[in-house]
């Protein structure tokens, strides 16, 4: 979205305007959604952290000033979010969620919505996005969210730089640096029997 539309957008949403608001959500919706899902791996906690993002937001939209940092701003917001949660999950891991009723137990995770697999979902590519999951999760954090930004939020180089307040010739070496080892990961797990 142009930055004049959303310096638009922002003073009418300031003054009030619900139908500004809901351009300026459905306009990064998706791009968030997509970063949250794929750094979190969890749909329902992906919505979670997207609507804690414009939450806060709306909290703080009085006070901002549009300098052209809008996109910046939003994803910096989600990016802290994901990586606080993250942080407390390591802090305090889940217990286990198996009910044991005398000889059998179960596991209530199994039960969750969403956790089946679709029967006509190919295995292999489930394999591949589980590996490319995993290969990502080995990467060091500031790689793993350059990478994200650029890939699963379609974020040029240059608002990444914005977001993660560093200059971009880091950027850019962190994401040259991060598809590399990201390469090297996968060509080991395709090496392994």
């Amino acid at each position: 979205m142009d930055s004049q539309v959303i310096a638009a957008l922002l003073v009418r949403c300031q003054a009030g305007d619900a139908t500004a608001w809901d351009a300026l959500v459905e306009a990064y919706w998706q791009r968030l959604y997509g970063y949250a899902v794929r750094a979190t791996s969890n749909n329902e906690l992906a919505r979670d952290l997207v609507q804690e993002t414009f939450l806060r937001i709306v909290q703080r939209l009085d006070g901002y000033s549009d300098q052209g940092k809008f996109e910046a701003w939003l994803f910096r917001i989600l990016v802290n979010l994901v990586r606080d949660h993250g942080r407390r999950v390591a802090r305090h891991p889940t217990r286990s969620t198996v009910i044991h009723d005398g000889e059998n137990g179960t596991d209530l995770a199994d039960e969750m919505p969403g956790k089946h697999v679709c029967p006509s979902q190919p295995v292999q590519h489930e394999e591949e996005v589980e590996r490319l999951q995993h290969a990502l999760a080995r990467l060091p954090e500031l790689d793993r969210q350059v990478l994200m930004l650029r890939h699963y939020a379609d974020m040029p180089f240059k608002e990444i730089a914005k977001t993660l307040n560093c200059p971009i010739g880091t950027v850019l070496a962190r994401a040259h640096r991060a598809l590399g080892k990201m390469r090297s990961f996968m060509e080991v797990t395709n090496e392994t029997p």
